[in-house]
Order: C-alpha cells, then sequence, then structure tokens
C-alpha cells in the first residue's frame, strides 16, 4: 500500500455501493471483503474495494441496489431533503479502460468525501462495463452536487 493511498471507511464503501454498514461488515466477516484495522477501525483501499465489486454475489447485489435506488428516486421514495431540489444524474465515461474508470470514480469521490460535509445526502454509484469500455456513474444529490462533480468530468 503507497502512503499516501486514498484509504476508506466502511461507512464510505456503504455510500459507494448503497449497501448498509451491516451488510459491509458482513462481508468483512464472511472474507468477502479484506481491509486493516487502523486504530481499530477498518480502513480499505481502492484496491480491496474492487476485489469485492469483482465477487460475482456481491457485484450483483450492488448492482440491484443501485438499479433499486433510481427507481425508488424516480417514485419519490427516500429521504427528505427539507425541501432542497434533489437530483438523480447518469453520466457515462467513455475511458477505454477499467484504470481509467476507477481514477476518474476516485476524482469523484472526492467531492462526496468534501471535508467541510458540504453534501451530507450525496450518493454516487459506480460501474465500469467492460463490453462498451465505459465508466457509468449515478449521482444523487444537489444541483451544486451534481454540477460540482460534472465539473470534474471535463
Amino acid at each position: 500500500m503507497n502512503e499516501y493511498e486514498e484509504l476508506y471507511t466502511v461507512d464510505d464503501i456503504a455510500k459507494m455501493t448503497s449497501l448498509t454498514s451491516r451488510t459491509i461488515r458482513n462481508y468483512l466477516k464472511d472474507g468477502s471483503l479484506q481491509g486493516k484495522k487502523i486504530g481499530g477501525q477498518w480502513r480499505f483501499t481502492m484496491k480491496d474495494i474492487e476485489r469485492l465489486f469483482n465477487h460475482n454475489s456481491v457485484a450483483e447485489e450492488i448492482k440491484k441496489n443501485n438499479r433499486q435506488d433510481v427507481q425508488d428516486f424516480m417514485d419519490g421514495v427516500g429521504p427528505e431533503f427539507d425541501g432542497e431540489i434533489q437530483v438523480c444524474t447518469i453520466a457515462d465515461y467513455y475511458c477505454g479502460d477499467a484504470a481509467a474508470g476507477k481514477k476518474m470514480c476516485d476524482k469523484l469521490m472526492t467531492v462526496i468525501n468534501d471535508p467541510d460535509g458540504n453534501f451530507p445526502m450525496a450518493k454516487l454509484h459506480y460501474d465500469y462495463i467492460e463490453k462498451e469500455q465505459k465508466a457509468r456513474f449515478v449521482l444523487f444529490g444537489t444541483p451544486d452536487f451534481i454540477i460540482r462533480t460534472l465539473e470534474l468530468m471535463k
């Protein structure tokens, strides 16, 4: 592990996948997800997360949950946002290979992991579609979050 490599928490992975923290912990328990304990808390590299995504049953569960999130948004099901406008956007990034897609995902995650906590209800789903050589990002959040995230894709 590179000492400057970004580390993710259980909650970060839950946000990325739309799975619950409990489900992520179950994947830790059954060995589908591996990481390191630092200061008593689990931390994961992007490679750890990629291995989880590549596990067939986990990948299918994530895709199912991602589709359900979009359907819930369309049906108006979900948390209340105190009258704020909420947006769901699907962006395809034709990048040629999975490494470039993951690099873009890392870049976009910086907005969700904003240290000032400007986007607490924002969500980002990532999927690399090998056949089409594209990364697909599904973004949920305020217009400011969507704009800030899409600007990073330029």
